[in-house]
């Protein structure tokens, strides 16, 4: 994929989860949406649930590069969102 692809969006809601919009810019009418889980967040540190919402964010910060390059995988295959659980 030649074209820009990065976060362009992000939104929590009141579940836990974190959504991530990737694409070539916020008006990209073919968005890939990465959704982050409580739980999956708990897992992947090791913790026990419930993890707060600071913490999902953080890893999502902490972990930008794989999260792009995992949404960046899954848009290639065809597939316009994930949720990791």
């Amino acid at each position: 994929m030649s074209e820009r692809f990065e976060l362009v969006g992000e939104h929590g809601d009141t579940s836990g989860h974190l959504r991530l919009a990737y694409g070539t810019d916020p008006d990209d009418p073919m968005l890939f949406v990465l959704t982050l889980t409580p739980v999956y967040v708990a897992r992947v540190l090791e913790k026990m649930p419930p993890v707060t919402s600071e913490e999902i964010t953080r890893y999502a910060y902490d972990n930008a590069g794989d999260l792009r390059a995992m949404a960046l995988r899954e848009k290639e295959s065809g597939r316009l969102s994930l949720v990791l659980e």
